[in-house]
């Protein structure tokens, strides 16, 4: 091989070399975290009797129809609003953590009934007529498909919250979250998904 030929191959080899140190490498992509949303509610429940659908939070599970009766049969000896109103509970959720019950049923008019027309409005005055010694507060809820009436009710070291709204045949359905008020805070967004994810049928 001639000096010339020697010479022409030692300059590639270093132009090669220059240009594969001088290439930029093109830095890798990392791939995009995915953010999964944790699940705080139950599936799709459907009461067509009360005609709604709705999710309970996940701590809250559905009693056993004999544990349902028991409460039945207890609720059926105490007094409500003078006996004016009767509440008629067809689901029964509990926390076991918390000691928590969830209540689900229709209000509608007893035998006793004074005669008025039942609406939201005459039922909490019913129901503060005849529970003058609770702390009663009284808020309004607007999930964007109902609007729903909240009654805070807190009693000793407990609370309940009476969340009432009428269904598309203007009967009035309640959700009743009783627990001790020491949870309340750790339990209230789930409470309030909860209530976000009642739908009319």
């Amino acid at each position: 091989m001639n000096t010339r030929n020697r010479t022409l191959i030692i300059l590639l080899l270093i132009s090669l070399i220059l240009f594969s140190c001088g290439k930029k490498k093109t830095p890798e992509k990392k791939p995009k975290e995915v953010k999964q949303s944790v699940k705080i509610l139950s599936d799709v429940i459907v009461d067509k009797d009360l005609g709604i659908s709705y999710q309970v939070p996940l701590a809250w599970e559905l009693m056993s129809t004999e544990l349902s009766e028991r409460y039945v049969a207890r609720l059926n000896t105490e007094k409500f609003d003078g006996n004016f109103i009767v509440y008629n509970p067809t689901a029964f959720y509990f926390n076991s953590k918390i000691s928590g019950l969830l209540r689900i049923g229709s209000i509608t008019e007893s035998e006793n009934s004074p005669g008025m027309e039942l609406t939201i409005d005459n039922y909490i005055k019913l129901y503060e007529k005849f529970n003058s010694v609770k702390i009663i507060k009284q808020e309004k809820i607007n999930t964007g498909i109902i609007t729903i009436t909240q009654l805070v009710i807190e009693k000793s070291n407990l609370i309940s919250l009476k969340n009432i709204f009428l269904n598309k045949k203007s009967r009035i359905v309640q959700f009743d979250f009783s627990l001790q008020q020491k949870d309340y805070e750790k339990e209230k967004e789930f409470i309030s998904a909860s209530l976000k994810s009642i739908k009319l049928l």
